[in-house]
């Protein structure tokens, strides 16, 4: 019980300040805005020439489930870390001091910060991610099916234990509520570049391409372009295997690790490796700085 209300507290003091909620969601609205407004109509209009007998609505379903993928993958990393903000808080304010003369076990306190980001996380993921997918359906009759929007789901609820526990050490060196802002920033407006969100990887160096792949941002967010173009693939490419290869490339559709391509299982091998190894550096690093 006492994990659970800890947990529920650092809950609520996040989603009591508006703003903290506005700009964790920042980066994937300023994503869609940006494609909508300038960079939708040059993917579009260069994958149409890539595939000129391809039909124009199946261009436009391929090209925005590309870039509704990545937004909702962006999400699960930036509400993480801006879920964590608490901790900074607590820490600057010296909060600290009042749990530890309160029958609350250390352990209990950290992985609360933990437990409360992954809730903050995927609470926000999830409804963007319901309501990309309503857009989809909507306005590109491209609504994930059932099977997509399970492995879509599962996926998201992965990134966001993922991510939590990665900014759950990254936040542990921030010794103040400007620097968080900064680094939340800082990552917000690299993360989509570095997810490969807003130039395919196509029109990349190899160069940057490999050093993207050894991300677990861009790894993450190709994990999650599979469920959502899935079907608009089918559709626009068919039978055509040329295609399919030409466009699985260009459009980073395919898991690597550095320069080798892997299946998607090695992916989720190497994210396991990563979440134990910084739940467990964060929760040495929480310790000692509640110290």
């Amino acid at each position: 019980m006492t994990l659970a209300n800890l947990t529920r507290r650092n809950v609520v003091v996040f989603f009591r300040d508006p703003a903290a909620v506005f700009f964790s969601l920042l980066s994937p609205i300023i994503l869609f805005v940006l494609f909508s407004a300038f960079l939708g109509g040059v993917q579009t209009d260069a994958l149409q020439k890539s595939l000129p007998t391809a039909n124009a609505d199946d261009v436009d379903a391929f090209v925005y489930s590309w870039v509704i993928a990545n937004l909702v993958m962006i999400t699960t990393a930036t509400t993480s870390l801006s879920a964590l903000v608490v901790f900074v808080n607590d820490r600057v304010g010296n909060v600290f001091r009042d749990f530890l003369v309160s029958p609350i076990s250390r352990f209990q306190l950290i992985l609360s910060y933990l437990l409360g980001a992954f809730v903050v996380s995927t609470a926000l993921s999830t409804t963007v991610f319901v309501l990309a997918d309503v857009y989809l359906g909507v306005v590109h009759s491209a609504a994930l099916s059932a099977g997509a929007f399970a492995q879509a789901l599962a996926q998201l609820v992965g990134f966001c234990l993922l991510f939590s526990a990665i900014w759950s050490f990254v936040v542990t060196f921030i010794g103040s509520a400007g620097v968080f802002t900064s680094v939340a920033t800082i990552v917000g407006t690299a993360g989509g570049f570095l997810a490969g969100a807003y130039i395919t990887v196509g029109a990349l160096p190899s160069g940057v391409v490999t050093f993207m792949n050894v991300l677990p941002l861009n790894q993450a967010a190709t994990l999650m372009r599979g469920p959502f173009t899935r079907g608009p693939l089918d559709a626009l490419v068919g039978s055509s295997e040329p295609a399919r290869a030409t466009v699985e490339a260009e459009y980073g559709l395919l898991p690597y690790i550095a320069s080798a391509q892997v299946p998607a299982w090695a992916i989720w091998l190497l994210f396991a490796a990563l979440f134990v190894v910084f739940v467990l550096l964060g929760a040495w690093r929480i310790g000692r700085r509640i110290g």
